[in-house]
Order: C-alpha cells, then sequence, then structure tokens
C-alpha cells in the first residue's frame, strides 16, 4: 500500500503528488498541515525525523525527499515510465533536479519564507510560538523559522535569491530552446520537479518571467497545466489555490 504524507499541490509536496497521478498510482493521502505545525508533532517526526513533508510510507517502509521519493517511484512502477530511457536525457533530467533542489528551489523557499510565516505566527503569541519553535527537529529550521516570524532576513540576502531566481529562469528558458522538455524530447521527472516551483513565477516575477523574456518557459507551464496527472494533483487542494511565491517545505 502506498501512502503519502503531504500538504498543499505546492512546492515540494506538490512533486510526488504530480508524479502519483502521472503514474495512476492509487495511495492514501495524509494531509499534513503546516499552518498548525502538523509536521513538527511528535507523531510525524516518527515518520520523518526531520519534520518536513512530504514522506511516503510504501508497504510500511518510509522513504523522505520529494525527488528521491519520485525516483523511488520509478523503480518501482516503471510501467508509466517518467525517466528518459536515453541515458544522455536521464542524465540531463537528474543534473535539472539538482539543480532545481540545490540552487533554485532554495532561492524561492528564502522569498516564500519572508512573506509567508509572519502571517501564520502573528496570532500565536510568543509563549505559543516558542513551544512550537522546541519541536522543530532541525537547529537550522528553528533558526529559519525565527527570523521569518519577524521578518528579519537581510536584505542583501532577499536580493542574492531574487539575482539567483533570475539566473534560474534564464537558465529555463535555455534548456527549453532545443526541445518542448526540460531533460529533451521526453516529458520526465524534471518536469515534475519543477512544475510547483515555477506555477507563480509569472504572478510574482513578471519582471523577468513574461513573454518577452521566457515565452518557452510560459508555453512550457500551458502544456504542463493541461496534463491530466498535474490536473488531478491540483485537484486534491483543501484550500483555494492562490499563486504563492514559493511556498516553503516547513
Amino acid at each position: 500500500m502506498l501512502e503519502l504524507f503531504h500538504y498543499e499541490p505546492t512546492a515540494n509536496s506538490a512533486k510526488p503528488m504530480i508524479c502519483l497521478k502521472e503514474k495512476g498510482l492509487d495511495f492514501v493521502s495524509h494531509y499534513v498541515d503546516l499552518h498548525a505545525f502538523e509536521q513538527h508533532s511528535p507523531e510525524y517526526v516518527k515518520l520523518n525525523p526531520n519534520g518536513q513533508v512530504p514522506a511516503l510510507r510504501h508497504n510500511g517502509r518510509i522513504i523522505t525527499e520529494s525527488t528521491v521519493i519520485n525516483e523511488y517511484l520509478e523503480d518501482v512502477f516503471p510501467q508509466v515510465p517518467l525517466r528518459p530511457a536515453d541515458p544522455y536525457e536521464l542524465a540531463q533530467m537528474r543534473i535539472w533536479s539538482k539543480f532545481v533542489d540545490e540552487y533554485y528551489c532554495p532561492a524561492l523557499s528564502l522569498i516564500g519564507w519572508h512573506h509567508l510565516i509572519e502571517g501564520i505566527v502573528k496570532d500565536l503569541g510568543r509563549e505559543k510560538f516558542e513551544a512550537y519553535l522546541a519541536r522543530i527537529p532541525l537547529h537550522e529550521q528553528r533558526e529559519k523559522w525565527r527570523l521569518a516570524a519577524t521578518k528579519s532576513f537581510p536584505q542583501e540576502q532577499l536580493d542574492e535569491a531574487v539575482r539567483k531566481l533570475r539566473f534560474s529562469m534564464q537558465r529555463h528558458e535555455e534548456r527549453l530552446q532545443a526541445s518542448k522538455w526540460l531533460a529533451g524530447p521526453t516529458y520526465s521527472l524534471a518536469d515534475v520537479n519543477t512544475y510547483s516551483m515555477t506555477a507563480a513565477m509569472p504572478f510574482f516575477f513578471s519582471e523577468f518571467v513574461n513573454e518577452k523574456d521566457t515565452p518557452r518557459t510560459l508555453e512550457w507551464l500551458k502544456a504542463m497545466n493541461a496534463r491530466p496527472g498535474v490536473q488531478a494533483a491540483m485537484a486534491m487542494a483543501k484550500k483555494p489555490m492562490r499563486p504563492t511565491p514559493g511556498q516553503a517545505a516547513t
């Protein structure tokens, strides 16, 4: 049995949600409300000691990290392939996914934290907020929450994140010069792993994601939005889906 522990179909949670839907796999959905800090509850931390979503449970065994979850699903359920058969294109898929995980996503996440976290915690009160902080397993995450709660990220750090996003969109556009999809002519996990990061970019960063500067990226987004698997994953949203500048995997 497949069970997915996830938030809304945004950011890292969306990646395995789309993958599962693209493959037509039945799974049990466990909604983890990040705004209620359920990802840091003792019950959830038993599943993922990092206290982050998503997590996949398959026949009682746990797999974490969204990109790894998707590779695992491809290994176990290859009937609807989401990896290119060509070794070079497969390498390009993994190189691009690594770029998203290590460069693009962290920059977008920082901007998302800066804009979103203050609103989540503003009504908690100091004592309750500190109690929630104490449950966060990772020191780095606790410090990030503290900074985001008071919008205390240094301006130069925010500016650098925007610079990285601009570069990421330039790279994204360049990747689509030769083919419709990010790893080559074949739709793959490179596209799945990128979609939720890019979906809101035209809304929040229209100064560099627009018809003039990134026409191929906008066409790619249209193609992604038209895919039944993407539509099915987006339909799982419990809250109204509004563009957000990169919701963090809190």
